[in-house]
Formats: structure tokens, C-alpha cells, sequence
């Protein structure tokens, strides 16, 4: 059976991100605490939040930039995948499932343009030009 895992999130941050480099290889994590709010209805019908807490991780350059660029409270939108991690503390095995970030998307206007973020080694497009400064000969098109 295909599985497939995916996850979409967008809320607040809720701590400052924590970067480290990890190990010999020095490669860098940004652990990063999110806020989701999903309002519904309580027992006497009024609309409140209900707040979800994921920890997710960014990792390589992303993590850098999640350290220069984001804090606590800063909008974002993660994409990324669930992962399970487990580990072993006094010899009592725990697991924790988290997201593993592979786009990040502040959501937080600096000045009036957005930035996003991707993980470097996923490919980008190539930018495509508006149409009116494509420069070809009418004899070249096809149609």
C-alpha cells in the first residue's frame, strides 16, 4: 500500500526558534514551538480557541534563517512531514511526534513584500516572465 506524508500548518510561534549545530558535521536545527488555534464551539455554545502545540524542526539553512528572521509570536506557515522521535532516558524509551519543516513561510510583512523560505536542496522553479517581455519572432510560434 503507497503511504504518503504531508502536513500543513500555519499558526504562531510560541518561543524564541533554538538553532544549534549538532555533532561533528556542524550541521545547524532550528527547533521551533507552534501555535495553532481551532475554535469551536464549547458545551454552552460559545465560539472559543482550543490551541494545538507541534514542535517542529528546520534544518541546514533554513534553521539559520528561522533564527535570524523569526521569534516568538512571528506567523508562519510550515510545510513539512511528521516524524517520530525516539529515545531512551534512564532507561525508559520515549517517543515524540513532530513535524520535520521543508518550506517555511513568514507570514510576517517585512515592509510590504513576504519572504518564503525553502530548504536549499529542494529544487525551485525557474521564474517565469511576464508576458509582455517574451521576445520572439511571430514566425517561431507554432500555431
Amino acid at each position: 500500500m503507497a503511504s504518503f506524508n504531508k502536513v500543513i500548518l500555519m499558526g504562531n510561534l510560541t518561543r524564541d526558534p533554538d538553532v544549534r549545530a549538532t555533532g561533528a558535521s556542524g550541521m545547524k536545527v532550528a527547533r521551533l514551538g507552534l501555535a495553532i488555534n481551532e475554535r469551536r464551539r464549547d458545551r454552552s455554545g460559545q465560539l472559543q480557541d482550543f490551541p494545538v502545540f507541534v514542535d517542529v524542526d528546520a534544518w541546514d539553512k533554513l534553521a539559520e534563517l528561522c533564527g535570524q528572521f523569526l521569534s516568538k509570536g512571528s506567523p508562519v506557515l510550515v510545510e513539512g512531514r511528521l516524524q517520530m522521535d525516539t529515545w531512551e532516558k534512564e532507561g525508559v524509551r520515549h517517543q515524540k511526534l513532530k513535524v520535520r519543516a521543508t518550506t517555511i513561510k513568514f507570514l510576517a510583512p517585512k515592509g510590504d513584500q513576504r519572504q518564503q523560505y525553502h530548504r536549499q536542496d529542494q529544487q525551485q522553479p525557474a521564474p517565469v516572465p511576464a508576458a509582455n517581455t517574451l521576445e520572439s519572432d511571430p514566425e517561431d510560434l507554432p500555431f
